[in-house]
């Protein structure tokens, strides 16, 4: 598994997450939805760069081709997660996948409908913030409360009152920039978990070093795992992002562009 996204609150199945990873069985893409991510039981939930084992189908409402419907009861984590310290493995597993940028999955899409990819951007324009509702709808706080009331024993899931987005270039020649939407389940929980020690505004400014500065800078060779919506096919997300340490060409050159940074909210 090589991302998780923040969990969501949808009509039919409640909370959830989708997952992303490679389906070790054809070395391609696969999603799994819904994953009922905080209902399993804690030696279920499988952590990124984990490996794991589960029936699943192709999904009857999703025609894109990599979603499949996990059949959850049959899920087993097989292997641990890949630690950091051995990136090349991780590199190994995931770089055969990679595409040349933003731009050309774009255009493989309205060919074949790929809807998952991996690629090296070009460079960091802008990591970007805007206030959204503070408080789930109505309806998703009705539902949160529905199940609660069956029987739900994990602390409601709150909402993160951010959306954050990268503005990057990828490195397809012409390219005008790419704005979209990052919905790792990662970044809504380092803010979440830095309110409880800290004021709004420094919370982001931390969220920024990490997701910007740091994911993004001269020592790491930064990566964006992207995935587009059921409903907007063209509408890409970044799901993670994959920053090994750096590797240095033969000329002893890193290659690498970094950006401007500007604190947008």
């Amino acid at each position: 598994m090589t991302v998780k996204a923040y969990p969501s609150i949808g009509k039919k199945y409640g909370e959830a997450i989708c997952v992303a990873g490679i389906d070790q069985t054809t070395n391609d893409w696969i999603r799994l939805y819904p994953v009922a991510f905080r209902d399993l039981p804690q030696d279920h939930r499988f952590a990124k760069y984990a490996t794991i084992e589960v029936e699943s189908r192709k999904s009857k409402s999703d025609p894109r081709p990599e979603s499949y419907t996990p059949l959850i009861d049959t899920l087993k984590v097989t292997q641990g997660p890949l630690p950091s310290g051995v990136a090349q493995e991780r590199r190994e597993l995931i770089l055969p996948l990679i595409k040349e940028g933003m731009c050309s999955i774009l255009a493989q899409q309205k060919v074949d409908g790929i809807s998952l990819g991996l690629f090296e951007p070009a460079e960091l324009l802008a990591f970007r913030w805007e206030r959204t509702a503070e408080h789930w709808s109505e309806g998703k706080r009705m539902k949160i409360d529905q199940q609660s009331l069956l029987g739900g024993k994990k602390p409601p899931l709150q909402k993160i009152p951010f959306a954050f987005s990268y503005r990057y270039r990828c490195s397809i020649s012409g390219c005008r920039g790419h704005t979209q939407k990052i919905v790792d389940w990662e970044i809504g929980e380092m803010f979440r978990s830095l309110r409880l020690s800290h004021d709004e505004r420094s919370a982001l400014e931390k969220v920024r070093q990490k997701w910007a500065d740091q994911l993004w800078g001269s020592k790491y060779d930064t990566y964006l795992y992207v995935g587009n919506q059921l409903a907007h096919p063209k509408g890409f997300l970044v799901l993670g992002v994959f920053w090994p340490k750096k590797r240095t060409r033969g000329d002893g050159s890193s290659g690498w562009v970094q950006g401007e940074l500007p604190l947008q909210r």
